[in-house]
């Protein structure tokens, strides 16, 4: 013990012992450095700022139109203004102010909808080159992009990402014609997979989102390293009879059209809605149908297999994370491990929540599970040997 000449050395000491239990305790409870803090909020700013105009000048987000893709009106009403799309421009410019030209492509892909699911996949990016992330900042994140896209508030949730998606190729194979909202999806989707690894569903998904939110709610058992295989062989099966259909169809509307003239427009509708994927499409319950049974059956399963399971419907049913599965093995922004620092602790394995740690470490890139870049591997690795980047 330290001698005590007077009072003013004991309270010296009480309070600089004071002060390293507070700096201790911070630190063991919240570690976030003051970056982290500030890349958070800043997150949190810049989706707030970009969902302002919805909030204070849109009355409806137009690029949640058709409000429910499964309603055969709505889906006759746009499967027809885009058969008629060069009719309807050539009276727009003869009567400018009887009817307005249709929306096109680009036209969704500017507005406040899908400049925020940018917003994210940019905030991301910077977070995962900054190292900025862990598990409380991928805790916010998600917490915002399920808000955001998955509550039917601020953003609609039609079309869903995975709805949006098949309707385009449904309308294709029956119609011969891309849909310029479904088109935009697409594109919003898939376009920034080629450059970062499920960079759409590791952090805009609202889906992708709920199920990562109830995974992280302690729970045993937890099964983290299940056979992807297996998963991923039901998932391209699921694809592959959803295309299947669309060419079988395709066959019967030529058929129609040979022997009767036309194809009369309900027996058109009917084809075109339907999908393999509508009965197991989970998107449908962000709807949040409370008063429907099925949607408590539906996403009591859901709830039950996330706490088990990382991401169950991304991994054994979304064609969302089938294609873009593929199109990590090209993407050049991934998760990249420094083999002379590594010196395979298996921490990174441990505290991970998600399976594809443990394959990347063993070098398995062939038949990796799906990596979402969540980027919780780079806080979890105390030599700092995992990095996110687009070069070696």
């Amino acid at each position: 013990m330290f001698p005590f000449h007077n009072r003013l050395d004991r309270n010296m000491l009480r309070a600089y012992t004071a002060r390293a239990v507070i700096m201790n305790f911070s630190r063991s409870t919240f570690p976030i450095k003051f970056p982290l803090v500030l890349s958070l909020f800043l997150a949190i700013a810049c989706c707030l700022a970009i969902s302002m105009p919805v909030l204070a000048s849109e009355t409806g987000d137009t690029s949640a139109l058709p409000n429910h893709s499964h309603d055969s009106a709505q889906v006759q009403l746009v499967s027809d203004s885009v058969v008629q799309l060069s009719t309807l421009a050539e009276q727009h410019q003869e009567e400018p102010t009887e009817k307005p030209a249709p929306r096109g492509t680009l036209d969704f892909l500017m507005s406040s909808k899908y400049l925020a699911w940018f917003g994210m996949m940019i905030v991301g990016v910077v977070l995962l080159l900054l190292k900025g992330i862990n598990r409380w900042v991928r805790l916010g994140m998600m917490l915002i992009a399920f808000v955001l896209f998955g509550l039917d508030y601020v953003f609609m949730i039609h079309p869903s990402p995975m709805c949006g998606v098949t309707k385009l190729f449904t309308f294709w194979f029956t119609r011969g014609t891309a849909v310029p909202i479904f088109l935009a999806i697409f594109l919003a989707i898939f376009i920034p997979s080629l450059l970062g690894r499920k960079l759409f569903c590791g952090w805009v998904c609202p889906l992708g989102a709920f199920q990562e939110l109830i995974n992280k709610i302690p729970f045993k058992p937890r099964w983290k390293q299940f056979n992807f295989g297996m998963f991923n062989a039901v998932r391209f099966a699921l694809l592959a009879m959803f295309f299947l259909t669309f060419f079988d169809v395709k066959s019967y509307l030529a058929y129609f059209a040979q022997d009767i003239g036309n194809v009369p427009p309900d027996l058109l509708t009917a084809y075109s809605a339907y999908s393999v994927y509508d009965p197991i499409n989970y998107f449908e319950q962000l709807h949040w149908g409370v008063s429907d049974v099925r949607w408590w059956v539906m996403m009591i399963i859901l709830v039950i297999a996330s706490l088990a399971l990382y991401r169950p419907f991304c991994y054994s049913i979304c064609p969302i994370g089938a294609v873009s599965w593929l199109l990590e093995k090209i993407a050049p922004g991934r998760v990249r491990i420094d083999r002379e620092l590594c010196n395979n602790c298996q921490v990174c394995v441990i505290k991970s929540p998600c399976p594809t740690i443990k394959p990347l470490l063993e070098g398995k890139n062939l038949t990796l599970p799906d990596c979402t870049s969540c980027g919780e591997c780079l806080s979890n690795c105390n030599r700092k040997a995992i990095k996110f980047g687009f070069t070696r």
